[in-house]
């Protein structure tokens, strides 16, 4: 649900857009705003809102005295929410992971484009708007480090403010099944706390310590809950005796598997659609990289794709 949106966050989207150069009227820029507003404020919008891109906004401003040029980076922030993809419209329409990213990009650039800034200053937030939907900047880069740790600043909160933040999350995926939600934020979890640090920025180490707490806590609850669902289904198919006839033809035509794992195998397979950790996976979900390809690749690829679609991602976001 989205937050209203206060006096100051308007007029600040006009003052960083004419700090980069936009030459197009006020009032335009003001329309321009207005617009994005309404997008980050949609009904659909359970966690990535109009609050988040508040506190996204917050964030940049508490540690951008280590940025060079902070004006694109809030305008960048701004653009990156233009467009919130739902997994099942991803995946019914067989788009690539990096779909989201791409939308909001073109969205980006035309529209910067149309309100005066020049090909130089659009390029770059197109540059940004990429980095942040990987959760990851260059280790040169310091604007963009500055940019992706204050989208994940709010990985840094308490215990209570995290779990109001994994349940909206999960109510803004609900096209995703269990399994698949928790196979898509295991796969999240597991490469953010791969990093030697999540936070790039000098001031952002501060967050380290309580975000990786965070993550690791919940990391251990989902691997849990995952192996309880697979236990569950491969107990539910081995009870139900319309499946014993398939079970006896597919250990027919096993030959190197024992039965047992055949049928659990099948189990999952057939009830709930099994994930390989090399497929696409977003800050809210796991995407084939075309619907028509297998669920299984040997391909391992390092681009995640944000609300940020949504399927961005198992993203999480900024804490209230």
């Amino acid at each position: 649900m989205g937050a209203q949106a206060p006096q100051w966050l308007l007029t600040s989207f006009v003052d960083a857009m004419q700090q980069i150069g936009a030459t197009a009227a006020e009032t335009n820029l003001e329309h321009e705003g207005a617009d994005l507003m309404q997008r980050w404020n949609a009904p659909n919008r359970q966690l990535h809102n109009l609050r988040r891109l508040m506190n996204t906004l917050t964030h940049i401003d508490e540690i951008a005295s280590s940025a060079h040029d902070p004006d694109i980076l809030r305008v960048a922030a701004w653009y990156h929410g233009a467009f919130l993809n739902k997994a099942l419209e991803i995946k019914l329409g067989g788009f690539q992971a990096n779909f989201a990213a791409t939308r909001c990009i073109e969205h980006a650039h035309s529209r910067l484009t149309s309100l005066g800034v020049s090909d130089e200053v659009v390029a770059r937030v197109d540059e940004l708007i990429a980095f942040v939907t990987r959760h990851r900047a260059p280790r040169m880069d310091f604007d963009a480090q500055v940019l992706v740790d204050a989208d994940l600043a709010g990985l840094s909160c308490s215990p209570q403010e995290y779990k109001k933040i994994r349940t909206a999350l999960r109510a803004e995926l609900v096209e995703l099944d269990d399994l698949q939600f928790i196979k898509a934020r295991i796969a999240l979890l597991k490469k953010l706390l791969s990093y030697e640090t999540i936070y790039q920025s000098p001031l952002g180490s501060a967050w380290e310590d309580t975000a990786r707490a965070n993550l690791e806590v919940e990391l251990t609850r989902l691997e849990r809950d995952k192996a309880q669902l697979c236990e569950a289904a491969q107990a539910d198919d081995t009870d139900d005796p319309d499946d014993s006839d398939d079970t006896d033809e597919t250990q027919e035509g096993a030959v190197t598997s024992t039965g047992t794992l055949i049928i659990k195998r099948r189990s999952i397979k057939k009830r709930i659609p099994v994930h390989s950790a090399d497929n696409e996976v977003t800050s809210t979900g796991v995407l084939p990289r075309k619907i028509e390809e297998p669920l299984y690749s040997g391909e391992d690829v390092e681009t995640t794709s944000s609300l940020e679609s949504a399927v961005e991602s198992l993203d999480l976001p900024n804490a209230d």
